[in-house]
């Protein structure tokens, strides 16, 4: 080969290798790398290990492969780490806001119940308890300070990606976002949930469902961040809260400050009020939507294993309710959704004499009649669909005897002998309640739709009828609402149709047209009085 050639490509060569040993240091010096102070992946997994645990519930039958697995067991929800040697963990509250019955896993395979001690909603972060009985000590994390987080450091992160377990992966810090704003989508809703986090961590180390609430790791083998979302279809856009959100909630937890510690106790007892209603709704629903098991059970005459299966979830899906309603009201006592809720499901599942001791509560708690009367009909109610009348009638005399101006309770007597047909009787006691309370418009309308509907004695219909009318122009100021005053209107119409008094039947069809009808039968009587006026002719 020519000289000059070998020559030209040696020099070349010498050039290129320069160029790419010189591009190497640079990079190698500008590049995320392990320094003197910093560990191996290895190293950071083998320091902690025994401080993340993978966090687990119970389920009671669940999907798999989109089938109904019939069959109770414990299933994955996230990942967590152990802040101090008494047993707190953190992790996201996603992981584990919609369950109660919580397990710990530690790295060897031992499980621990745990429970909730601290939530920030804000940042999606949970503090649970481990519950252990021999007064164990646990291994602990080291956490670092996220504020000293830059782009381009080497981070870590351990957890359980699609239920693999103790799973180590790497990346860079991409980026560090303050007061990003992330939508959610929220199941129990139907839509999303927005957050707005104080810091979040942009990583490229790979992440999962399941990693959620897991540790990002900095060189060092610190803890400055928990991993909490990805964007699954768009790349490598992974997130973590900063780790200074969580030691924040730690900090609070031990203020000294009165005032500010306060504020922070009230909005702690929000946060786990807001957690245990949600639960508590959720076995609502659970047990409504399955009850009916657990009344076939009642009457079946032959065994049926499944029955007896949902029966028993069904009563302990109740006894949850029950214990989630009650925390609920030991953190904010004065809630009346909450004690209308609890009282429903009791009534519905006709435990009706833990529904009269809450409603006694109630009675002394709240005054206003017309709470009061929303959660004594419902009890009627209950009490009329199990035909109990009699039980029903020996509550609200019990109730009349605690407070003889307890005037629901006389109307609600009243009302059940209505239900039972024993008219006679009802009349004399919505005239008895009358005696007492002379001002009672749904006293004077019910027996005006007696003598209507089943005596056919018009004329004293129309006697009970006005005079409630007269009551409500003074006391509702001429603003009527409601079914009552559909069936006040409705009856004076017809009554005065039947009396061939055309222009006051007019008068009660304008007055019944303009209160807003929700039932199908409150509708048909305006169209039917409406007609009966056409009828009369000039």
């Amino acid at each position: 080969m020519n000289k000059k050639i070998i020559l030209f490509l040696l020099t070349l060569l010498l050039f290129t290798t320069s160029g790419i040993s010189q591009d190497n240091q640079l990079l190698k010096q500008s590049g995320p790398r392990p320094g003197d102070d910093e560990l191996t992946a290895e190293e950071i997994f083998e320091k902690n290990k025994y401080a993340i645990v993978s966090i687990w519930y119970v389920a009671e039958g669940y999907y798999e492969n989109w089938e109904f697995i019939e069959k109770d067991t414990i299933l994955l929800s996230g990942s967590g780490f152990i802040l101090s040697s008494e047993g707190l963990v953190a992790t996201n509250n996603h992981v584990i806001e919609s369950f109660d019955s919580l397990i710990v896993k530690m790295y060897d395979g031992k499980l621990y119940p745990a429970e909730v001690v601290a939530i920030d909603f804000k940042n999606d972060i949970a503090i649970l308890k481990i519950i252990s009985s021999n007064e164990e000590e646990f291994s602990i994390v080291t956490l670092g300070n996220s504020d000293s987080a830059k782009i381009g450091h080497n981070v870590y992160c351990i957890g359980s990606p699609m239920g693999f377990e103790y799973t180590i992966s790497d990346g860079i810090i991409a980026g560090i976002r303050k007061d990003e704003k992330v939508k959610f989508a929220d199941y129990d809703i139907g839509g999303q949930e927005e957050k707005i986090f104080d810091k979040v961590i942009q990583i490229t180390a790979a992440i999962s469902p399941g990693n959620s609430g897991g540790p990002l790791f900095n060189g060092k083998g610190e803890v400055i961040g928990i991993t909490t979302y990805t964007y699954g279809y768009y790349g490598n856009l992974n997130f973590a809260v900063g780790i200074n959100s969580l030691k924040n909630l730690i900090e609070s937890l031990n203020i000294t400050d009165t005032q500010k510690e306060e504020e922070l106790k009230q909005k702690r007892k929000e946060e786990l009020f807001k957690r245990n209603f949600r639960l508590a709704s959720n076995y609502y629903y659970k047990v409504i939507d399955n009850w009916f098991y657990t009344k076939q059970k009642d009457t079946m005459k032959t065994l049926d294993s499944f029955i007896v299966k949902q029966d028993s979830i069904n009563k302990l899906n109740l006894h949850k309710a029950e214990m989630y309603y009650t925390k609920c009201l030991e953190l904010k006592p004065d809630t009346f959704d909450i004690y209308r809720d609890y009282f429903a499901l009791l009534v519905y599942t006709e435990n009706y004499s833990k529904a009269e001791e809450l409603y006694k509560q109630i009675r002394e708690k709240f005054d206003s009649d017309s709470l009061l009367n929303t959660l004594s009909s419902t009890l009627a109610e209950g009490y009329t669909k199990s035909k109990d009348y009699k039980q029903a009638i020996t509550f609200y005399e019990k109730m009349i005897k605690a407070d003889s101006t307890d005037y629901l309770s006389y109307f609600q007597v009243a009302n059940l002998y209505e239900e039972m047909k024993d008219y006679d009787k009802a009349i004399e006691k919505y005239r008895y309640l009358l005696k007492k309370d002379s001002t009672y418009i749904g006293a004077y309308i019910r027996l005006g739709k007696i003598y209507y509907d089943y005596k056919k004695n018009y004329k004293e219909s129309k006697k009970y009828l006005t005079k409630g009318l007269e009551i409500g122009f003074s006391k509702e100021g001429g603003y009527f609402y409601g079914s009552e005053y559909i069936d006040l209107f409705y009856m004076l119409g017809m009554i005065a149709v039947k009396e061939k008094r055309k222009m006051e039947a007019l008068l009660y069809y304008i007055e019944l047209r303009e209160i807003y009808a929700y039932k199908e039968e409150d509708k048909a009587k305006k169209r039917e009085l409406y007609q009966e006026i056409i009828q009369l002719g000039d």
